[in-house]
């Protein structure tokens, strides 16, 4: 009997051992297989990995390693820098369904060469697919910039492998998706690029139009700087493909890395044109211009010595040390004094961490995701915007400078009221006015009494002082629509729009008590006197200058009188 209970207890033990081991066997078989009946984004954690360091193994070969070689990736996208090898990717695919169900390989980015897979259906059919940007662009299942097939899984689970090639930064994230899922995943993709593409080529005519406008290279220069990134960016995203080069796969190769560089050389003339570097910063403007040299030269030497794969990893690095650059440069331009170089300085430093994020990530030094790999895209979106503020900022500061310019032009810089260069534009424009609308119009010509003596007795700082106040009281008595002008010396002259003489004689009451209280500290004993001339615009005047010399008629009978006084100028020359 015991020996019956112990024979039963080791049948039961061996049956459960059996049991667990089939099931942790079918669990480390079917567990990281891939369900298909859901889409999965960057399913890198259901991949083996194999580094075939020759890039000469076929199929067959790969099928006859022991198992173990493959190594699990662990993460949802592979790396590996710059490789001349072939890597191989396995998973295990599952169809829990008892027809065959389609799903959609998809990856990324765009740029891959030669992408080559390899489906084992469960009843041991091999189904092969080729494509790549080595490809011609009909290869592809849907017209789409992502490299993409579609396949059938029977039911029952499946055997992949992926053979990838590629001259360019090796970095490949894999999708297995529903069709209606990528493609509506995509129209919101397409949308956010339509916006910004949009945006930018919006910012490209604004830009293009005010450089035709005002002249400015720096805004040409912004121009040819967005048309280069909207090449490149389109290049390396794959839309060139789709559209330009879709028969001529080496063309599409090779213009990643030389629209990267004519992009770079874009981005350098900008900063020496918006930073001005030629006219305040001469050492920079030549160091700039031999970097640009530098960068050129580098392009055409890898193309023609080291090939494809030395063009593309020099104008990544290009990127970096440009980008590094102008940074230093804007900084340096900032802390020197140009205000708008602020804007410039914060978009091209955003534009520096997008592309080493990016370089960082494409050389397997950073992990990959969504973001690493799209972070020069990001940083360049935030430096366009911000280079946009800058050169609206720059504007603005020119015309304020204009405008300034243009008022210290027309200012007399003693008193601040209006010069005599400025009063021979207004004269012309009241003129044509009154001809036409025959409205009143009266002129006041005030000169100061004794003014030289006061400059001979109490020196010229006090004559600009008593001008100032002169001037300052005249501002205080006059209308908003009025016009005063300091003609020279101690001479001034008022313009008084729909005004009749009357009305102008009130007026210089007016500013005669204010003149005659103004107080001068130094010279207690000083009494401010002026004497001013009054005329009114008559029919048969032909211009304001007709007027004037009235004014100035009425003025002189005043000054040769008793002066401190006013009169209006009559065909009697009597004065009121």
């Amino acid at each position: 009997m015991p020996r019956r209970k112990d024979t039963l207890v080791r049948i039961i033990f061996y049956v459960l051992l059996y049991l667990n081991c089939t099931t942790m066997l079918l669990a480390s078989t079917s567990s990281n297989a891939i369900d298909i009946s859901s889409s999965h984004h960057n399913i890198g954690k259901h991949i083996s990995i194999y580094k075939d360091p020759t890039a000469s193994m076929k199929l067959s070969d790969i099928r006859k390693l022991p198992k173990e070689i493959f190594k699990p990736l662990n993460k949802p996208a592979s790396s590996h820098g710059f490789t001349d090898a072939s890597i191989w990717y396995r998973f295990n695919v599952i169809n829990h369904k008892k027809t065959p169900v389609s799903r959609l390989f998809v990856f990324t980015p765009a740029w891959l060469d030669h992408v080559n897979i390899a489906v084992i259906s469960p009843s041991g059919e091999v189904k092969k697919y080729q494509g790549g940007n080595a490809l011609p662009y009909k290869h592809r299942t849907l017209d789409h910039y992502l490299i993409n097939f579609k396949h059938a899984f029977e039911a029952g689970e499946s055997q992949v492998y992926i053979e990838v090639k590629t001259r360019d930064p090796f970095i490949i994230a894999i999708s297995l998706m529903e069709e209606s899922t990528f493609l509506s995943e995509q129209l919101f993709d397409s949308l956010i690029i339509g916006l910004i593409y949009g945006g930018i080529i919006a910012l490209l005519i604004y830009n293009l139009f005010l450089y035709f406008r005002i002249k400015e290279k720096y805004y040409l220069f912004y121009v040819i700087y967005l048309i280069a990134f909207l090449l490149l960016n389109s290049s390396y995203n794959g839309y060139w493909y789709m559209s330009i080069t879709s028969n001529y796969p080496e063309i599409q190769n090779w213009s990643h890395s030389i629209l990267a560089y004519i992009f770079i050389c874009a981005a350098l003339l900008f900063a020496n044109s918006f930073l001005n570097l030629k006219k305040y910063h001469q050492k920079l403007y030549r160091s700039t211009l031999y970097l640009i040299y530098t960068i050129l030269t580098i392009s055409l030497f890898s193309a023609v010595f080291g090939g494809y794969h030395y063009h593309v990893m020099f104008s990544i690095l290009s990127i970096i040390v440009a980008s590094s650059y102008i940074v230093i440069v804007a900084l340096y331009s900032w802390k020197s004094g140009m205000h708008s170089a602020r804007y410039f300085l914060f978009g091209s430093l955003s534009g520096l961490i997008g592309a080493c994020v990016t370089a960082l990530t494409l050389m397997s030094l950073i992990p990959y995701n969504y973001f690493t790999y799209k972070a020069s895209d990001f940083g360049m979106y935030i430096d366009i915007i911000l280079l946009s503020l800058a050169l609206a900022d720059k504007y603005k500061i020119i015309q304020e400078a204009r405008l300034k310019a243009e008022k210290d032009s027309k200012t007399d810089v003693l008193t601040g009221l209006k010069n005599r260069r400025f009063f021979y534009e207004i004269c012309a424009q009241e003129s044509k006015k009154l001809k036409r609308y025959k409205n009143d119009f009266s002129i006041i010509l005030l000169d100061i009494d004794n003014f030289k003596q006061v400059n001979d007795t109490y020196g010229h700082s006090m004559g600009d002082l008593l001008l100032k106040q002169i001037a300052f009281s005249i501002t205080d008595t006059i209308r908003v629509y009025d016009d005063a002008f300091r003609l020279g010396g101690d001479e001034f002259i008022i313009l008084l729009p729909k005004t009749k003489e009357e009305d102008a004689y009130t007026l210089a009451k007016h500013l005669l008590v204010k003149i005659n209280n103004i107080y001068v500290k130094a010279t207690k004993t000083l009494c401010i006197t002026a004497s001013m001339g009054i005329s009114s615009f008559q029919a048969q005047d032909e211009d304001i200058h007709d007027t004037i010399k009235r004014a100035d008629s009425a003025l002189y009978q005043v000054k040769f009188a008793d002066k401190n006084d006013i009169k209006i100028w009559t065909n009697e020359n009597k004065g009121t």
